[in-house]
């Protein structure tokens, strides 16, 4: 277990992740926007409006998965940015995108890609900026999307279950750690898995919610813990892994459809059923606790401390 903390607590994922903590000074973590108030840190940005909520989010592509496949890239930008929409309980309205490419042919697979993905997802590429630029590549893509009922980051509450939703079937890029469950998907499928997350916040029935992203299963409930104000004891044993994806390297994969929600326990059976129905992982893999720790917890009862905000900030909430 200690050898488990300790590779997760080096892993690059939390690493880069905490060094948002000495970039907060710069920017306020709540501003307003017409008089009301934006809190910065979750997976979109949340605009109240008459109607609802207008989400405003973006991602960077990792630069070696741009290069080696343009394409994946490609795919992946719009993906990212969806799932960050449907985290917040929201649909995507629209995408852009910001391409420096180092040449013709890699533009084109990167294009290809975010159009073949924009199409199954159904939201429409609405312009952006292209510059192709010798030696240099970098990919970026911003999206919107509105919400009548918001899941945040920041609303855990005391004795929820932590569940984690995920697809496993797909494949593995070691190298990226990157699990691929949406190419083999249909858009009909795609979005079929998507919609349950606005139908549950709209139904009353999370507190909060969280896109897993590249920081991985832990390190993406870490920030949503630390975010909330809030301890937790993970159940290491319970959370389940593809077959051929070590534990380790799972805890830190980006799965391409993952979200850990924050349940109250007696809605927790009816989330579990609207998931499995469509054939998808939901488990129960912890529990939110008052305080500022959290714990991994084996089977055996070994119960080891893997974070302490108030001694280590992660993202500096």
């Amino acid at each position: 277990m200690q050898e488990l903390i300790s590779d997760l607590r080096s892993s690059p994922g939390l690493s880069q992740k905490g060094k948002l903590k000495s970039l907060w000074p710069l920017l306020p973590q709540v501003c307003k926007v017409d008089g009301k108030d934006v809190i910065l840190g979750d997976d979109a940005a949340a605009i109240k409006t008459q109607d609802g909520y207008l989400l405003l989010a973006a991602e960077g592509i990792y630069p070696p998965l741009l290069k080696s496949n343009p394409y994946l890239a490609g795919r992946t930008s719009v993906l990212t940015n969806v799932n960050d929409i449907y985290a917040m309980g929201g649909r995507p309205l629209a995408v852009l995108d910001v391409l420096f490419g180092s040449d013709v042919e890699e533009v084109k697979e990167v294009l290809r890609g975010i159009r073949d993905n924009a199409s199954r997802y159904r939201v429409p590429v609405v312009g952006g900026h292209l510059t192709e630029e010798m030696g240099f590549s970098s990919l970026s893509v911003f999206i919107v999307g509105r919400a009548k009922s918001l899941l945040s980051g920041f609303d855990a509450q005391i004795d929820d279950d932590l569940v984690f939703i995920s697809n496993f079937k797909g494949k593995f890029y070691s190298g990226f750690n990157f699990w691929d469950s949406s190419s083999n998907l249909d858009g009909e499928q795609t979005l079929e898995h998507l919609e349950l997350l606005p139908q549950i916040a709209e139904d009353g029935l999370a507190d909060a919610g969280k896109d897993v992203s590249m920081a991985g299963l832990i390190g993406s409930t870490l920030m949503l813990l630390e975010c909330s104000g809030k301890g937790a004891e993970i159940y290491i044993d319970k959370i389940p892994a593809p077959f051929e994806v070590p534990l380790k390297d799972w805890l830190l994969t980006f799965p391409s459809f993952g979200f850990i929600l924050s349940l109250r326990p007696h809605k927790t059976p009816k989330v579990e059923e609207r998931f499995r129905k469509l054939g998808l992982l939901c488990e129960l893999i912890g529990k939110v606790t008052l305080g500022h720790q959290v714990f991994l917890v084996s089977a055996t009862g070994e119960r080891n401390i893997l974070w302490d905000f108030i001694a280590e900030p992660l993202i500096g909430f």
